[in-house]
């Protein structure tokens, strides 16, 4: 079931797209609003930020919320409430191989500590987007330890997600993932991929991905354009 928030967004989308509320059109003050729809204040706000986000609403202080536009900019929004929707961007999203090659650890920052069977990993650069557009919203470099990498050449063939390719290659399966995420200004490279300007601000997330035995499967470095991508975390107590 979708949260009550989620709803509301459905509900305005909905509106905009019959007709009932048009692009140019001023949302009513946000106290006679949640009056209007049953909700809290605080509720209609989360409604907002995320239709705000979505390049659908434009809030003003003393202004008030405007309609901007009828049509949600397409996004990948990755929840993170299990590991099945954490590895929903490698499911859900089309990944574009670069280059494969191999790296030894000490060359890499993010490699430092880990283990590697003989000190290489196959090193893998690429991007990911959306099935409806061209231009990427993340680049990627992940990195496998030697025990994984003879999946070299179903990746070049198929251009599969690296851990897809690790599960279908040994029969494993990933059993946790450890991610940090960070605000970084984006490097030249990433950048002209993914149409931004030099060290506009994105996000990177680095992570971990663990085979069920406790095993390094892959360790990732992604830099994603924050207007095209989010993280989402909603955790209930039970």
């Amino acid at each position: 079931m979708s949260t009550l928030y989620a709803q509301v967004c459905e509900k305005i989308l909905d509106q905009i797209q019959n007709g009932a509320l048009k692009v140019g059109d001023r949302l009513p003050p946000e106290a006679d609003y949640a009056a209007e729809l049953g909700i809290s204040r605080s509720t209609l706000r989360l409604a907002f930020s995320e239709l705000e986000a979505a390049g659908v609403l434009k809030r003003k202080k003393r202004a008030g919320t405007e309609i901007i536009s009828d049509t949600p900019k397409p996004r990948f929004n990755m929840a993170t409430s299990g590991i099945g929707e954490l590895l929903s961007l490698g499911r859900d999203t089309e990944f574009t191989i670069f280059e494969t090659r191999t790296c030894r650890t000490e060359d890499i920052e993010q490699l430092e500590g880990l283990f590697s069977e003989t000190g290489h990993w196959l090193h893998v650069s690429g991007a990911r987007s959306l099935a409806s557009e061209t231009r990427p919203f993340s680049v990627n470099q992940v990195f496998v330890p030697a025990r994984f990498a003879a999946i070299e050449p179903l990746l070049t063939a198929n251009k599969t997600s690296v851990y897809q390719a690790i599960e279908d290659t040994f029969s494993v399966a990933v059993g946790r993932v450890s991610q940090t995420v960070r605000a970084i200004a984006c490097p030249a490279a990433e950048a002209k991929i993914m149409g931004l300007a030099e060290n506009a601000p994105v996000l990177q997330i680095e992570a971990q991905l663990f085979v069920q035995d406790g095993s390094l499967m892959e360790v990732s470095v992604a830099t994603f354009d924050p207007a095209r991508f989010q993280v989402r975390t909603d955790v209930e107590i039970e």
